[in-house]
């Protein structure tokens, strides 16, 4: 079946954190999730979900944020039914743990699960489906494990700069 994928960056500037909301518009519960999320634009991010008619059912993270506090939580208080997404390797609360290999799905939409760990200990990045049905061009979403000219920090939460360079060279390719 085809898809047709709605993509939308949004950014918090207090923080520097971009948020991408995604959905499969084709399918008929027009399902959505939300990358990286920040409590203090879960309302905006909402109203847009609201606005082009979506039902959000991910809320996802790429890793534990240091620079800011994750809207999982909170978007769970505002809309029953969303599940929350981390890595198991990192050790945090979530609703739904997933390692490399996994696969999440939005209606016909998939992002692949990696493992990029050197910002952080449980660092994942998500990859948009490979396939006929899946939206081209691909994409990687890194969070702060790759930043526009750099990369993320690897001075705390169980960084390593050796870790990042390898797992990013290895596993964000697409």
């Amino acid at each position: 079946m085809p898809c047709k994928l709605i993509f939308r960056q949004l950014f918090e500037k207090e923080s520097s954190t971009y948020t991408y909301l995604l959905a499969d518009s084709l399918h008929p519960d027009k399902p959505a999730l939300l990358i990286d999320p920040v409590d203090r634009t879960v309302d905006r991010d909402l109203a847009l979900v609201k606005e082009l008619g979506l039902k959000l059912i991910y809320a996802i993270n790429t890793h534990v944020h240091a620079d800011h506090v994750t809207g999982s939580g909170l978007i769970k208080t505002k809309v029953p039914g969303v599940k929350s997404i981390i890595s198991k390797a990192s050790n945090a609360k979530a609703d739904l743990f997933v390692e490399p290999g996994d696969k999440i799905y939005i209606g016909d939409i998939y992002l692949e699960v990696r493992a990029t760990p050197g910002h952080t200990l449980g660092c994942l990045t998500y990859v948009t489906g490979d396939g006929v049905n899946q939206p081209q061009p691909r994409m990687a979403f890194t969070g702060d494990a790759l930043l526009i000219r750099g990369c993320g920090r690897t001075d705390f939460q169980g960084g390593s700069s050796d870790k990042l360079y390898d797992s990013v060279h290895s596993q964000a390719r697409i």
